[in-house]
């Protein structure tokens, strides 16, 4: 093993305290993931992600879609929770502004925000941070549904 993919595996074992594995597995996050939550008193307040060598793009950052994904999943998780997981939300349209490149071994961090969280259409907007960089920033409009299972 090479010392650049030894840095990169203690990078990705090196999780920021207060944050667990993602408790909500599905295809296509386990795909993407690893995704990491952090709860506080039972509250899910946020989403972060250690950059992998399988996030990236050709050109060595994180492919864009990745940044979108972590963001749609942060905006749907602080809306379900905005409606007490009573109803669940899909996404109906998302904008994406990329500002700078995320590189292998960043952690990249979520933190949404409701904007409203109507009857029908709930608002959310999502900045991801490398550090306290802002590196992208989302925003979502999401119907409102009935929860499945």
């Amino acid at each position: 093993m090479s010392s650049k993919t030894a840095e990169v595996v203690m990078q990705v074992a090196d999780i920021p305290e207060g944050y667990q594995p993602l408790s909500r597995p599905s295809n296509f996050n386990t795909l993407c993931g690893p995704y990491f939550e952090k709860v506080e008193n039972g509250v899910h307040i946020g989403l972060g992600l250690r950059i992998e060598g399988k996030h990236l793009n050709q050109r060595d950052i994180t492919h864009g879609g990745m940044l979108m994904a972590l963001a749609d999943n942060a905006m749907g998780d602080i809306l379900a929770r905005a409606y007490d997981y009573k109803f669940g939300v899909v996404t109906v349209s998302m904008n994406s502004d990329f500002l700078k490149p995320a590189a292998i071994g960043d952690w990249v961090e979520a933190r949404p925000v409701v904007h409203r969280n109507g009857k029908t259409l709930a608002f959310a907007e999502c900045p991801l941070y490398v550090n306290d960089t802002l590196i992208f920033r989302a925003n979502g409009v999401f119907a409102v549904v009935e929860r499945r299972g």
